[in-house]
Parts: C-alpha cells; sequence; structure tokens
C-alpha cells in the first residue's frame, strides 16, 4: 500500500487572514471552496518544489473543529493520496488506525473520496482517492 504526501491541514479561523501570512513565504491561494457535508470552508496554498497547505476554516456550528481553535491557528492533519479508497480503508483499520467516518465526497478535491483516521502515534490523517 503506498500512501504518498498531499497536503498538511491548517485549522484557522480566518482563511482571508492566515493565506496573507503564508503569501508572505510565497504560497499563492486557490479559491475557496464551500464544504457543506463537512462544515468548513478550504483554501490550498501553493509554493512550487514545496509541500501544498491546506487552510480549513469550520462553519461557527461546526463545534468539534470551533473547539480545537481555541489553541490558535496550527497545523492539524497530514493528507495522503491513496490509489484505492476500499483497500487503504482496510490496510488503515487492519493496523490500528481508527476512522472518523466512512469515506465522503470532498468539494475541494473535485468530489473525490476522503475519509479521517486516528491513530495516537501519527494523529490525524486524511486519505483521498487519486482519482
Amino acid at each position: 500500500m503506498e500512501f504518498k504526501t498531499e497536503h498538511i491541514g491548517y485549522l484557522t479561523d480566518s482563511i482571508e487572514s492566515t493565506r496573507e501570512a503564508f503569501a508572505l513565504l510565497g504560497y499563492r491561494a486557490d479559491a475557496i471552496v464551500d464544504d457543506d457535508t463537512q462544515q468548513t470552508r478550504i483554501c490550498f496554498l501553493r509554493k512550487a518544489g514545496d509541500v501544498t497547505v491546506e487552510l480549513v476554516e469550520p462553519y461557527a456550528e461546526n463545534k468539534t473543529m470551533q473547539k480545537m481553535l481555541k489553541k490558535g491557528v496550527s497545523p492539524y492533519h497530514t493528507c495522503f493520496t491513496v490509489s484505492d479508497m476500499d483497500a487503504a480503508c482496510r490496510y488503515l483499520e487492519a493496523n490500528g488506525f481508527a476512522p472518523l467516518f466512512a469515506p465522503v465526497e470532498a468539494p475541494a478535491f473535485g468530489n473525490r473520496l476522503i475519509c479521517y483516521f486516528w491513530r495516537r502515534e501519527t494523529g490525524l490523517i486524511e486519505v483521498v482517492s487519486e482519482r
């Protein structure tokens, strides 16, 4: 099973302010996408030859993420692409990763499937299908 790093996710209370700070580091912002399923706004920041950064701003009603924001803006997950979502989910679960939910379509990824997993030793990870 191959997992390729896709991005590092940052939780923020303001995509606009955080993307301005990352612009000072040479990142350029994609368009902001609303994800009603996850109750978040998403914006990818890209820099040639460097890791992509995903800014995630929770909707006001997303209480779990709002609570996480009390610690401030910070990285909170690493995302990996996988060629086979079903096989990746089975592999991760068999190796002690707890799924947070079943795979869902994500508007920020052109409706490709995503799923989040938790394991104490890695924290939160996201997997996204390559296609």
